[in-house]
């Protein structure tokens, strides 16, 4: 069998796409590779063109073929001459399957397209998978067939497994160490004053001083002839990374997001520690960003930081590319996983800590619904609010996200902190954790439920090529 997979993110537009709707499916693609390759012979393709000629290809040769469209369905394209399957996360309790009245201009365009209204693409495709069974539920209402939908997790378990011990991982070890070639902000090193938060007036004399201070600088820097152009000045020189070194201990909690993503509350997260472990000294917060820019959002964490202070707790941010053994050695370095997003279509970084035996304080709602339990997990509560689609530019709010209630955050908190006085139930949390992302996301459990999706659709598409053959 060829399986053909494709994505609108590659390795080319990962880096500038990051945050935005999409950016996660470069992701999803990479973690569903080894169980595809079970099946069969994976080729990454872009274009309709490619696809086309290679399904003439591989079939004049009697092999199957089938496209998996790592795309939402807007993005995945209908009408090829070979079965399609497209493979989307989705975190909203309603699908982009509705028009409504609107006077809007932009509205009415956008809801005029037709891959805008998804029940035109779910039904002219062979099959869909979702990676949450929420998601699956809601396609299930669109297409009737029950073998056109599956609900299917990435295979993230076998890459991870290897890294808990045995009889679980131990909580709040001292002398841990991670080291990375990036950008470290650590609180505890920082000058965090509420007082610089305060945007303070010019007193009359100050503007006067600044006036003077740019025109005596004018007279100096700028040329005398009043139309001669001023010489070109080389650009500022980049600061090369530097090779960094965390040292850790007491309890230490790890989330990985990228900044741009506004479902992952961020800073709803951080509040909620400062203020849970704000006479704490042996309790660490570790954000690991995942973006190139770092101007992206180090002001609003110093801002945010300084309105926090003082706290006793640690605050410490990861900027900058992890290798696989880095990467692992953040997961070795960390006792729980924190996520308080308001909707997610899977979380992998959550499912690699947990595959790792790393237990996490999560809420229990949309994809995490499917693999959290509270023998591993300090649920979070949430609740219904209003949301809009990410990709719809008109902004209406035709959908619910999840609100997550600080206090239950804030509760978990504490309850996963008193652990490091019950040593033994935290080994329990953490084989448990790694048991149950065995028997969720392992290879072996993906390739066989990816298998199962399979057979139906091949047999169609082999009843159908026999049915034109008669014609």
């Amino acid at each position: 069998m060829i399986i053909l997979v494709s994505s609108k993110i590659d390795q080319g537009s990962i880096q500038a796409s990051l945050g935005t709707p999409e950016y996660s499916y470069f992701f999803l693609l990479k973690e569903f590779l080894p169980a595809l390759e079970r099946l069969g012979t994976v080729r990454q393709v872009q274009g309709r063109e490619e696809i086309e000629e290679l399904t003439v290809q591989y079939r004049a040769s009697g092999e199957h073929v089938i496209l998996m469209s790592f795309s939402p369905p807007h993005q995945t394209p209908i009408g090829l001459p070979c079965p399609t399957v497209t493979v989307f996360a989705w975190e909203f309790d309603s699908l982009p399957a509705t028009r409504p009245e609107s006077g809007d201009e932009q509205a009415a365009y956008w809801y005029a397209q037709p891959e805008n209204d998804w029940r035109q693409v779910l039904t002219h495709i062979s099959g869909t998978i979702t990676t949450s069974r929420e998601a699956a539920s809601l396609v299930a209402q669109i297409n009737s067939d029950p073998g056109k939908v599956a609900a299917i997790p990435a295979s993230v378990w076998d890459r991870y497994q290897g890294l808990c011990p045995e009889q679980g991982w131990s909580i709040g070890e001292n002398n841990r160490q991670l080291e990375f070639t990036g950008t470290l902000l650590d609180s505890r090193k920082l000058r965090l004053n509420p007082e610089d938060c305060i945007e303070k007036p010019l007193t009359e004399y100050s503007r006067l001083n600044r006036a003077l201070l740019r025109g005596w600088w004018h007279e100096l820097h700028l040329p005398k002839q009043p139309h001669a152009a001023a010489a070109p000045q080389p650009e500022p020189l980049k600061k090369r990374p530097e090779r960094q070194r965390l040292k850790l201990s007491g309890v230490v909690y790890t989330s990985v997001f990228c900044p741009r993503d506004g479902r992952k509350n961020w800073e709803h997260l951080l509040k909620t520690f400062c203020w849970a472990f704000r006479d704490r000294k042996d309790a660490t917060l570790i954000l690991k960003m995942v973006h190139h820019d770092i101007e992206l959002y180090r002001t609003k964490l110093l801002t945010l930081l300084a309105r926090l202070s003082p706290f006793k707790c640690r605050i410490v941010v990861v900027h900058g590319y992890l290798d696989e053994a880095e990467y692992q050695q953040l997961i070795r370095v960390t006792d729980y996983y924190v996520n308080c997003s308001s909707g997610e279509g899977l979380c992998i970084p959550l499912m690699e800590f947990l595959s790792s035996g790393k237990p996490a304080i999560a809420p229990l709602h949309t994809a995490m619904a499917d693999y959290l339990d509270e023998d591993f997990a300090f649920i979070v509560d949430s609740s219904r609010q209003l949301s809009e689609w990410p990709h719809d530019p008109t902004g209406l709010h035709l959908t619910h996200s999840r609100r997550i209630n600080t206090d239950s955050l804030r509760h978990a908190y504490c309850q996963s902190y008193d652990l490091n006085r019950n040593k033994e139930r935290y080994k329990q949390m953490s084989r448990a954790a790694h048991q149950k992302m065995e028997n969720f996301c392992s290879v072996e459990t993906v390739s066989q439920q990816l298998m199962q999706f399979f057979q139906p659709i091949l047999q169609g598409a082999d009843n159908s090529a026999v049915q034109e053959n008669h014609a």
